[in-house]
């Protein structure tokens, strides 16, 4: 496990693969952020974040109330913008990212109350949610987290 302080927000990793952190064959794509930086009028909740995701690496992003966590997943997402630094996502020369294979997970709860586990992690495919095999990937990412027999909850 590795961390790094970055201004108040502090950015763990853990690789749950190979011990360098690539993770071959994995999902996902890299993501670099340089200089980082956003800031609220006067208050400025991320200086100058750096860090580098390998694909299929999970991350942790820690911290308390108010330090920046949040934003910084907007800011990847493409709901905020910086106001300063870049980020990317690598890709293969020619590839591009459409904005709707961006995913974010808010903190507040987003669950279907009348829906099935399984109905609920369909929704997150996005516009994939219509293809013949949406409900074998929804129970192949159920089966990931261990709560495939959830799956009817």
């Amino acid at each position: 496990m590795t961390a790094h302080v970055f201004g108040r927000t502090e950015i763990v990793a853990r690789v749950l693969k190979d011990a360098d952190g690539a993770c071959p064959g994995a999902p996902g794509l890299p993501i670099g952020v340089r200089d980082l930086r956003k800031a609220f009028g006067d208050h400025e909740v991320l200086r100058g974040v750096n860090m580098h995701v390998r694909a299929g690496q999970f991350v942790a992003i820690v911290g308390r109330s108010g330090c920046g966590k949040s934003t910084l997943l907007r800011i990847l997402a493409g709901l905020e913008q910086p106001s300063s630094g870049r980020f990317w996502f690598e890709q293969l020369p020619g590839e591009t990212i459409e904005p709707s294979a961006i995913r974010i997970m808010f903190q507040e709860p987003r669950l279907l109350p009348w829906a099935r586990v399984l109905a609920n992690v369909e929704v997150g495919l996005g516009k994939e949610r219509g293809r013949g095999d949406a409900r074998k990937r929804a129970l192949a990412t159920l089966r990931e987290v261990g709560l495939e027999d959830r799956r009817d909850a």
